[in-house]
């Protein structure tokens, strides 16, 4: 059994209070000093303290390796506010045992777009990991594991040889999520499954003392995952997962250093990276005729168009991207971007109580999903303006 530990790594620019009487002021949409404060932070209690254990497991266990996917808007914070800990992150992707995967610059829901929106940001992606890390990703990612049969005939046309999706029982038809896939439309193409149920039992569920599980343990978890049957089981989770949902306090931390030990001493089970696994046999063809994702119960697009809120102001979105590609200005067509970017889509849920409704109430730092509304459309309303004017 081979464990396939991807780890995603992003920040959003997060908008600043703009009032629809800030229309024409010049005020920022994005409120950088807040980003960068929030950005700290959790550089403190997050990235550097996991990055410094991944480095210690990598110089102890040679068979260690796992794979990392990191936005542009992530690495744009980390050049303002840290640059020692981009340093600490080439020296883990140096070890040449951290693949690199690729995905949108912006985190952004780029795929809903008309082209070439995409194919641009995702190209962007790829020079700009090649730019700070001396790698070029073979495995490609969308935002949030969305994955469809369109979209891997983007991935293939682009030259990426395989792609993470949710292993959803919705596309495996019965099948396990522990095996190689291929695209049906595109058989050249491996697929990558998560495991969700391995995964989100350390995603969300490690510090739940409600959990009949609680506490988990590395031995616990190894003996979990080598009891699987299949070839490979993919953990994919966020970064933050490790001292940012949950705090250190809960021992989250030390749960990561004992991954590889306890790996090392289970039976049969080693490790590899995304780009390693895709040349896995396949055991079978997957199609996904609708677009699914790792957000959500629900594996779909609701978790950023699942509400007229939302729809409102994706459709607004889309059409002042028109106007910001034709404006011809790079300051505008880089604003546009940012508020692409899926999260402000999700601060918008209304989805009721639950789970869900839970985690998007994490995340945002809005009082309601109006108030996120009403603040994304303000800065989009201005943002068309200023591109109207550059057209007149």
């Amino acid at each position: 059994m081979k464990i396939v530990l991807y780890l995603h790594i992003h920040q959003p620019w997060r908008l600043a209070r703009f009032r629809y009487l800030d229309l024409g002021s010049g005020r920022p949409y994005f409120d950088v000093p807040r980003n960068l404060a929030i950005f700290r932070g959790i550089t403190e209690r997050c990235y550097r303290p996991a990055f410094t254990r991944l480095r210690r497991a990598l110089d102890e266990f040679p068979e260690f390796q796992f794979s990392l996917s990191i936005t542009g808007t992530w690495i744009e914070q980390a050049r303002e506010t840290d640059p020692a800990l981009l340093s600490e992150l080439r020296g883990l992707v140096g070890t040449g045992r951290v693949a690199l995967v690729g995905e949108t610059y912006y985190h952004s829901l780029a795929f809903l777009v008309p082209p070439p929106e995409l194919q641009e940001e995702v190209r962007l992606q790829h020079r700009t990991l090649e730019g700070e890390f001396g790698r070029a990703p073979t495995v490609l990612r969308m935002t949030e594991l969305a994955y469809s049969d369109e979209l891997a005939r983007f991935a293939v046309a682009q030259g990426y040889r395989g792609m993470l999706a949710e292993g959803w029982e919705g596309v495996l038809e019965g099948g396990s999520p522990n095996h190689r896939y291929a695209s049906r439309v595109a058989p050249e193409l491996g697929l990558l499954l998560r495991n969700y149920p391995l995964s989100d039992d350390v995603g969300f569920r490690f510090s739940s003392r409600g959990w009949s599980e609680f506490p988990l343990t590395a031995e616990k978890y190894l003996h979990w995952i080598a009891s699987s049957p299949g070839e490979m089981v993919g953990l994919f989770m966020d970064f933050e997962t490790f001292g940012e949902h949950h705090p250190a306090s809960s021992g989250i931390l030390e749960f990561l250093s004992a991954l590889p030990r306890a790996a090392r001493d289970a039976p049969n089970v080693g490790w590899a990276t995304a780009e390693e696994a895709v040349d896995l046999p396949s055991r079978g063809l997957l199609g996904a005729p609708t677009t699914i994702s790792w957000a959500d119960q629900n594996r779909d697009l609701g978790a950023w168009l699942g509400n007229d809120l939302q729809r409102s102001a994706f459709e607004a979105a889309k059409k002042v991207g028109v106007l910001a590609h034709q404006a011809g200005d790079p300051e505008i067509l880089t604003a546009w971007r940012r508020l692409l970017t899926s999260d402000h889509f999700y601060y918008m849920y209304l989805g009721g109580h639950g789970a869900d409704a839970g985690v998007h109430q994490y995340f945002s730092a809005y009082g309601n999903p109006y108030d996120a509304y009403a603040n994304y459309m303000n800065a989009l309303t201005d943002l068309r303006q200023r591109a109207l004017a550059k057209l007149r």
